[in-house]
């Protein structure tokens, strides 16, 4: 992997080409414009990208773990089996923006921009990662891992979650009407899992789980 500064990456991004196995540690790119750049296997760790533009960016493998994209500009970006652990999303604009096998654990999507909710999650994970308030109604999720996510305040009525984990999610105030989550793992439920769960569809055997975890028998 070649090392570069982050004059030369800046470059070398600004030229929206693309760009293949460089490295470069905490690289400056906030506000810029990277239109249709793509970037492949490269370690771009704490890269600052705030305000910059992503439009049509594409970027496979690597790393932008502890990146800072708040306020950035995402517009029909794809991420695949990239690992963005940490990194601050709050305040992107993400429309028909794709991550796809993407490794986000610990990451902030917390006050995204748009009104309507046009991006995919699929077979990323996003274990303790900062959800709180995200607007996921009528979204499908398929194969997210959102271990010990904060999910306060969130709107999921009637997303769909499937080979999805719940496990320790934190899912105070969130609201469930309509969600179906029979193909969900919900983890080992607490007492508090009839009100935490209040309105979402579930399966006979997470049912069960639920009466289970009131002390109920069921015969």
């Amino acid at each position: 992997m070649h090392e570069v500064t982050g004059a030369e990456l800046s470059q070398l991004l600004g030229e929206g080409g693309t760009v293949r196995e460089v490295a470069a540690d905490e690289p400056d790119l906030h506000g810029l414009d990277l239109s249709g750049a793509t970037l492949e296997n490269c370690r771009l760790t704490g890269a600052d990208l705030r305000g910059a533009v992503l439009d049509g960016v594409t970027v496979r493998g690597g790393s932008l773990a502890g990146a800072l994209l708040i306020d950035a500009d995402l517009t029909d970006a794809a991420f695949e089996a990239v690992d963005l652990s940490r990194v601050r999303l709050t305040g992107a604009l993400l429309t028909e923006t794709r991550f796809t096998d993407c490794r986000m654990i610990g990451a902030d999507l917390a006050g995204l921009r748009g009104l309507a909710v046009s991006y995919r999650l699929d077979r990323s994970t996003l274990g303790l990662a900062n959800l709180q308030d995200v607007v996921w109604r009528k979204v499908t999720l398929r194969g997210v891992d959102l271990s010990e996510a904060d999910l306060r305040g969130a709107d999921l009525r009637e997303a769909v979650l499937t080979d999805c984990t719940l496990r320790d999610v934190d899912l105070s105030h969130t609201r469930l009407a309509g969600a179906d989550l029979r193909g969900a793992d919900l983890g080992e439920l607490s007492e508090d899992a009839p009100r935490t769960l209040r309105g979402a569809i579930i399966s006979e055997a997470q049912a069960a789980d639920v009466c289970r975890a009131l002390g109920l028998v069921v015969g």
